[in-house]
């Protein structure tokens, strides 16, 4: 299966971009995800290989662990580790983020705009760099990465190949999402004939939690409330409720909440500071959860989204339950 047609001409730009420059910062968006982790590390062997310097930089001190079996994820640094006396970067490729706000304080660091280039899957919100690929239906950043990779030449060995099934896995949910495609069944096939192991991936992404985490996802299903005759699922965890556990462990709890038979858009909102709500949005109907979160000055995509939102826990569910409502009349 070759590259698509209509991604020929944005790719060779990217080639020319990286051919022309030697020192680059990478970066993702915060609370960064499997794909923007995985996006990142792939670019980052891919660099290697053509002999190119680049630093991994990300705005969040603590990284989701569970990608530490990606070899390269040990080189990942914070920003506020960077010292851009002793770091040269020239040029900076900044992967699954759709605007300044989403890439976080890292953007200090960023070079003038003419040596800045975008990959991402998100609807954009800001113009980042000189050379910009947004594309809103792939599955994943990491995808779209492998494009480049593949019409470069550069022979994609074992380590690069975990970090392309990683970031296509996750953000697909494992296959199971909407937004898969045949191309990325075709490239995690090829990844899996270099020698990626399946299981081992999706046991460690998905099925390896504490048994601290996996109380806290028993409590947060134990205590879900539904909406709107049922076609508004919410999970709601407090302050007390996730002292104690990983954050990217119960994640899978927003999933969960798309889980009722009947069920059109799902909810996990957690409280993660007095009267401080994070929120992600899921939607198995037409409702764009994007546009529910641009609402309260969030974003994501049409099918998964987050936001942030100050209140109770009452005013936070009745707020988001009203402005659902209303697109689920249109």
């Amino acid at each position: 299966m070759q590259i698509p047609e209509d991604y020929r001409q944005i790719v060779k730009k990217f080639l020319a971009f990286i051919e022309a420059r030697d020192h680059f910062m990478l970066s993702g968006h915060i609370n960064a995800d499997g794909d923007a982790i995985a996006a990142v590390i792939a670019t980052y062997l891919f660099l290697k290989k053509l002999g190119k310097t680049s630093h991994m930089i990300f705005t969040d001190k603590n990284l989701d662990v569970r990608f530490e079996y990606l070899e390269p994820f040990k080189e990942i640094k914070h920003y506020k580790d960077i010292d851009p006396s002793e770091i040269k970067i020239e040029s900076a490729i900044i992967l699954d983020v759709p605007g300044y706000l989403r890439l976080g304080a890292a953007s200090e660091l960023l070079p003038a705009k003419e040596h800045v280039a975008r990959i991402d899957h998100h609807p954009q919100e800001d113009e980042m760099g000189q050379l910009e690929w947004v594309d809103e239906v792939a599955s994943s950043t990491t995808a779209m990465v492998y494009e480049i990779i593949e019409a470069s030449g550069v022979e994609i060995d074992l380590e690069m190949a975990k970090a392309i099934y990683t970031g296509i896995v996750y953000d697909t949910g494992r296959f199971s999402f909407s937004n898969t495609t045949a191309r990325d069944l075709f490239i995690c096939s090829r990844m899996v004939a270099i020698g990626v192991n399946p299981s081992e991936i999706n046991n460690i992404i998905f099925f390896e939690n504490s048994l601290q985490a996996l109380h806290t996802i028993g409590k947060g299903l134990y205590t879900m409330e539904t909406y709107l005759d049922g076609k508004v699922a919410v999970i709601y965890l407090d302050r007390n409720d996730i002292l104690h556990s990983n954050q990217h462990e119960i994640e899978e709890l927003t999933n969960y909440s798309v889980a009722v038979r009947g069920g059109k858009i799902g909810l996990f909102i957690r409280e993660i500071k007095p009267n401080y709500h994070k929120i992600s949005l899921r939607s198995k109907c037409h409702v764009d959860v994007n546009k529910v979160a641009k609402a309260f000055d969030g974003g994501g995509h049409a099918r998964a989204a987050g936001c942030r939102i100050e209140g109770g826990k009452q005013e936070v569910i009745q707020k988001l339950v009203a402005e659902i409502a209303r697109h689920l009349e249109e």
